[in-house]
């Protein structure tokens, strides 16, 4: 049973974020769109839960997917050792959690060291060509020429870009410039022994569901725009218009593979993130008098990958990204967010993210090729998305 903490006790984000690495702690710090309040999670646990053991509707905790299961990592959930929360980032309250004597007892005795946050590494994975000009220019190439013998409709293809870290780099410092800088955005830090860090400012929405609702959205379409500009004045080309038409199509067939016909499709229209905008469609369904209790359970299964991180039909598309992309994306384009806190379960699809390592950064940027993609172009709009971190990061 979830204990509680009776009296109300407050900490430092560093504090506590020190503590946690100390004791060999997942953590896992984020901020949800739209909202002021942040939150971290601490699981203690010497052994990660894979998420293939059955979550209850009364579990608290924080759920990761890897864009592939087959890539070496593993779908899991790490469990609400301890939940903090904050509404102003200078005091963070201690909420609740299954072994919140033991971290409230290393907290008391926690010194500060005078220097930036430590954070969980492993061993930095090499990717010989995926961050190559050349390679990506010829791959959009052979995509296109695979999607006009009608092999599929249309793939995503990644690549990464690294960035060395500054002597002084502050991880935690970094999470409050995303934070402040990307308010529409789902904002995470994942940190785990073995499995490395991870931080990023993504705005899918993968799936939102309670009891009563269920919510997912389709996302397609990127380019720069000004933020003086009205959203109304935004103008899509043919391809822009036609990529994200083909998300929200994939979402509508994963409905008639389990027969939901009862649905509300709101779109599609333009949406910020940050410098850039997106053509988002809604969909939404009632549960409160549906037959599909595991409605959100069931629809995260099927939607994952999306057409937006894989591609269009997803088998033939996947294949060709397994065979040709020559790139681990690790937990790039998976997916991540909190399970069953208040009831509510949400999970984004883990775009605009890096790996962080001892003094590198490696950023992760996909792009969504169709029949009139323009490789040049598509190099252009990778670089874009990777300077939705960058920005941030070099601006302090």
């Amino acid at each position: 049973m979830m204990a509680t903490i009776t009296k109300k006790k407050y900490y430092q984000l560093d504090h506590i974020w020190e503590t946690a690495i100390k004791m060999n702690g997942s953590i896992v710090l984020w901020k949800s769109p739209r909202e002021n309040d942040k939150n971290l999670l601490i699981d203690l646990s010497s052994k990660i839960v894979d998420s293939k053991t059955k979550i209850q509707a009364s579990d608290m905790g924080f759920l990761i997917s890897p864009f592939l299961n087959n890539s070496g990592e593993k779908t899991f959930f790490l469990k609400a050792d301890a939940v903090f929360k904050s509404k102003n980032n200078k005091k963070w309250e201690l909420v609740n959690g299954e072994r919140i004597s033991d971290i409230d007892k290393s907290l008391k005795e926690y010194t500060l060291e005078n220097r930036p946050p430590t954070y969980h590494t492993r061993d930095q994975s090499v990717d010989q060509i995926s961050n190559e000009k050349k390679h990506f220019i010829d791959l959009v190439n052979k995509s296109i020429r695979f999607i006009k013998r009608n092999e599929f409709e249309k793939v995503v293809i990644a690549r990464t870009f690294n960035k060395d870290l500054r002597d002084n780099f502050d991880i935690l410092t970094l999470f409050d410039r995303l934070s402040l800088a990307y308010q529409d955005a789902f904002v995470s830090l994942v940190s785990i022994p073995s499995k490395g860090t991870w931080i990023g400012a993504t705005p899918e929405l993968l799936t939102e569901y309670s009891k009563e609702y269920f919510r997912t959205v389709s996302v397609a379409g990127t380019q720069q725009f000004s933020n003086d500009k009205n959203l109304s004045d935004a103008a899509w080309t043919q391809k822009e218009i036609i990529e994200q038409a083909m998300v929200s199509r994939y979402i509508v067939d994963q409905f008639k593979k389990i027969r939901l016909r009862e649905y509300i499709e709101t779109g599609p229209y333009s949406v910020r993130a940050g410098s850039m905008i997106h053509l988002k469609s809604e969909f939404s369904v009632n549960l409160e008098n549906k037959e599909f209790p595991n409605l959100g359970a069931t629809m995260t299964n099927l939607l994952h990958p999306t057409s937006a991180v894989c591609g269009m039909p997803k088998l033939s598309a996947l294949q060709f990204i397994e065979e040709n992309e020559h790139l681990n994306r690790g937990l790039y384009s998976g997916y991540l967010g909190p399970v069953n806190m208040g009831g509510i379960s949400k999970l984004y699809v883990n775009l605009r993210c890096m790996q962080l390592f001892d003094q590198t950064a490696k950023l992760y940027a996909g792009a969504g090729i169709t029949f009139d993609s323009i490789p040049e172009k598509e190099w252009d709009e990778t670089t874009l998305k990777c300077h939705t971190l960058l920005d941030v990061m070099d601006s302090g």
